[in-house]
């Protein structure tokens, strides 16, 4: 039986490699933003930045739109495309939209977690822990949210990963923002320790309400601090006379 000859004509690749593209060109602005070469609330610009990325405007154009619609860019009228601001409202929104993923999370996680799951969270428990207290804030909120990210691996549940997945910047531009003192090891005990015995004791009630502890003082803690930084802002006197 003769074989079928191969097919020389185009393929979808080149589709694939500028979908490629489009996505390292969402994560490098990604990156800009959390640290810090795009401030909340500044205007983003798209022939800037494919000039910096060597990118074709087109793909930092898809990149920019993606970032739209996930949120943290923002499109304004007359302004253009900004990165999004950071305010009291836009903290209680995340942390209760966090709060219901993760409780979720932390619920089927008892349940579902495997014993090499539940090792991985004690072992990003205590690499958070030793970090908390220091001078690296980036570090310390990037081993912080490792847990999370963890919690919610272990709730085996795809649509909740995926939209987690989706707050994940917002996240970290928060924390980017929020400073450091709220990172002591005190701090980071009292929020975490409980959440992580209460899965591997899979105890849910031990667990859910660790989780909702933790949630009422981080929320508490955010909303009042970006709500402080708001009226601030609103008090500095204009630069024109």
């Amino acid at each position: 039986m003769a074989l079928s000859p191969v097919r020389t004509e185009p393929t979808a690749l080149s589709a694939i490699n500028r979908e490629s593209l489009q996505s390292r060109a969402k994560d490098a602005i990604v990156q800009a933003i959390l640290n810090g070469l795009f401030m909340p609330g500044e205007r983003v610009i798209e022939t800037k930045i494919a000039e910096g990325l060597k990118l074709s405007r087109s793909t930092v154009r898809a990149a920019i739109q993606a970032l739209i619609q996930e949120g943290l860019l923002v499109q304004m009228q007359y302004c253009g495309t900004i990165v999004m601001p950071l305010t009291a409202v836009g903290a209680g929104e995340l942390e209760t939209m966090r709060e219901a993923l993760e409780g979720l999370a932390v619920r089927r996680a008892v349940e579902h977690a495997t014993s090499d799951e539940i090792e991985e969270l004690h072992r990003r428990y205590e690499a958070a822990y030793a970090a908390a207290g220091n001078n690296d804030i980036g570090l310390s909120y990037r081993l912080d949210l490792a847990i999370h990210q963890q919690l919610v691996t272990m709730a085996h549940h795809e649509l909740l990963a995926f939209h987690f997945k989706l707050i994940e910047p917002k996240m970290l531009l928060y924390m980017a923002h929020a400073g450091g003192p709220f990172l002591s090891r005190a701090s980071f005990e009292r929020q975490h320790k409980d959440i992580v015995l209460g899965i591997a004791r899979r105890d849910p009630e031990l667990a859910t309400r660790a989780l909702n502890a933790h949630f009422a003082e981080a929320t508490g803690f955010l909303v009042t601090l970006f709500a402080d930084k708001e009226a601030q802002a609103n008090d500095q006197p204009s630069d024109i006379d």
